[in-house]
């Protein structure tokens, strides 16, 4: 029951950190809460990419990842009118309104983790809703199997041997930097160029995530009903790179926000196609310790990025100059991911290719 374990046991303490942040009283204790948060969620992303490849074809496997990071633009919706709503209740039994985001946010990561643990089978040979046939299908087509190793810790010395899996590691640095970017201050431009107030803020702040979600879904369905992922992840990426160089300088607020609609939109088309080209091509002994690494790497971009955005901001005031710089990183993740996309195509034989690369981790070969 491995992954079923380690996904509830993350779920349970990620959701018990962020309700125990309502009692923090000083900035100590924020930064000490704030980094066992990170420690508590940090292996979620990868584990739950891996549970997904152990059920699912390479062919498959975006369409999968569309609809697990479909709720990062619908918690982010939804999370905006939600916060800026439960912020409201300020004084509330003589609690902080910010107290109570915390308590009440913090409260599904838990009720999520007995589902995880008590509903979710460990494989699709245990799965009660498939017959036998399906079972023996999934069994010799998933994309990562079972009994591969990838879960060994001594896997993680040939995974840095790969120049390949650096480059996917810095690429996605690249991608990440920009949408932490506008992830934290998003809500500051808004007040910014609309002159609302933080409820208000708030509200305006979930259109570029509702129109991710849209993009992100024509633009897998567009992937899985041609194969081709190339362009259909280069083109997104310079969207993103061009929309918030535009909301950067338009000077007018309404364009502002369509841009950065844009770079969010052109993010999350990005993000399902890119973590299955990982797995595909990692397939094997590496797959574990592959899109863990790329997924370390990224996230530093959750320290980096808005360091850069908000020392930008205190030294011109204003988030224009840190938002131009996001639009370069964007930029040159457009570049990497039209090598990288390339070149994986060439080694597994596209997304409907049934070859993966780097299945051992001792002797790198290609395998039919």
């Amino acid at each position: 029951m491995g992954a079923r374990l380690w996904l509830a046991r993350i779920m349970v303490t990620w959701g018990i950190v962020t309700v125990a942040m309502a009692w923090m009283q000083n900035d100590v204790a924020l930064y000490i809460m704030r980094f066992l948060l990170g420690l508590a969620e940090a292996g979620f992303t990868p584990g739950a990419i891996l549970f997904l490849a152990l059920w699912l074809p390479a062919r498959l496997l975006p369409k999968a990842m569309s609809w697990l990071n479909l709720a990062v633009p619908v918690a982010l919706a939804l999370g905006s009118v939600v916060t800026s709503s439960i912020l409201l209740m300020h004084g509330a039994g003589g609690i902080a309104g910010w107290r109570w985001v915390f308590l009440l946010e913090g409260l599904p990561a838990i009720v999520l983790a007995a589902i995880f643990f008590f509903v979710l089978p460990s494989s699709p040979s245990k799965a009660p809703w498939l017959d036998e046939d399906e079972k023996a299908y999934l069994a010799q087509n998933v994309t990562q199997r079972a009994d591969s190793g990838a879960h060994e810790l001594k896997q993680l010395p040939a995974a840095l041997r790969r120049p390949s899996l650096w480059a996917f590691a810095v690429t996605y640095f690249f991608i990440l930097i920009g949408f932490w970017s506008i992830t934290y201050f998003l809500p500051t431009i808004v007040k910014e160029q609309f002159h609302l107030g933080v409820v208000a803020s708030g509200y305006i702040s979930a259109i570029p995530w509702i129109l991710s979600a849209i993009v992100m879904f024509a633009i897998v369905r567009s992937i899985s009903r041609t194969g081709e992922r190339r362009w259909h992840l280069t083109i997104p990426m310079v969207a993103a790179a061009l929309g918030l160089l535009i909301g950067v300088l338009s000077g007018n607020p309404f364009l502002s926000l369509l841009g950065v609609s844009v770079a969010a939109a052109g993010f999350f088309a990005v993000l399902s196609t890119f973590h299955a080209t990982v797995m595909q091509v990692y397939a094997g002994a590496l797959a574990a310790v592959s899109i863990a690494l790329v997924n370390s790497v990224g996230n530093v971009s959750g320290l980096v990025g808005p360091y850069i955005q908000g020392w930008l901001t205190d030294l011109t005031g204003s988030t224009s100059t840190g938002l131009l710089v996001m639009s370069g990183f964007f930029a040159l993740a457009a570049v990497f991911i039209y090598i990288l996309i390339g070149w994986a195509d060439r080694k597994t034989g596209g997304l409907r290719g049934t070859t993966n690369i780097d299945t051992d981790a001792t002797e790198p070969r290609v395998r039919a």
